[in-house]
């Protein structure tokens, strides 16, 4: 569902997208940039999304989104999903602010267990744990889940970071009690 609200952005120009992974947002925004640098911190991951991505328009590159050796003011928009948790995000959206130019789009995909209550919360809570743990194999990394932002403390943040919030949507599969709802969350920069 994610994928396709991304999918019905308009144009967005030179695009950094941080935290590729394998590349499941990768072919997405593709499709709607002149150009995408697809940047993770794990060289293996980035192996996987080359292997997968044939886009001419894209290009691989080992970077942390909250110390990039990308240019000041070279991107039209900046993509990130599910990432800013893993993150300082003060560091992170200080970075996304200084490698956009003026008027700058942040993309941002962010997700919020607090947003579920009672035993559909606990559910959530388990299941990322587990998948946290399987995922890492041996452990999370150190301070796992400390820094998730509900969708209001990071528009505030967003704000305090120089950036405009010009549109939240919630994305949620309400079939799934469990399901965690994801915010997409539009910024411009000031």
């Amino acid at each position: 569902m994610a994928r396709e609200r991304l999918a019905k952005e308009g144009r967005l120009g030179d695009v950094a997208e941080f935290g590729c992974g394998t590349g499941f947002y990768t072919e997405a925004l593709a499709e709607r940039a002149s150009s995408v640098v697809a940047t993770d911190v794990s060289p293996g991951m980035l192996a996987l999304a080359k292997a997968r991505i044939k886009a001419p328009n894209v290009a691989f590159r080992v970077e942390d989104c909250q110390k990039t050796s990308l240019k000041a003011g070279t991107f039209d928009t900046a993509f990130m999903s599910l990432v800013i948790h893993f993150t300082e995000p003060p560091e992170t959206l200080e970075e996304m602010r200084r490698i956009l130019k003026p008027g700058g789009t942040l993309l941002i995909l962010n997700l919020d267990p607090r947003a579920l209550i009672g035993f559909n919360r606990l559910r959530a809570v388990i299941r990322i744990l587990y998948r946290g743990v399987v995922g890492y194999r041996l452990k999370p990394p150190k301070g796992f889940g400390s820094n998730v932002l509900t969708a209001k403390e990071l528009c505030d943040l967003l704000v305090t970071s120089g950036f405009r919030v010009v549109g939240v949507e919630t994305i949620d599969d309400g079939s799934r009690s469990s399901n965690i709802p994801v915010e997409y969350v539009r910024a411009v920069k000031r």
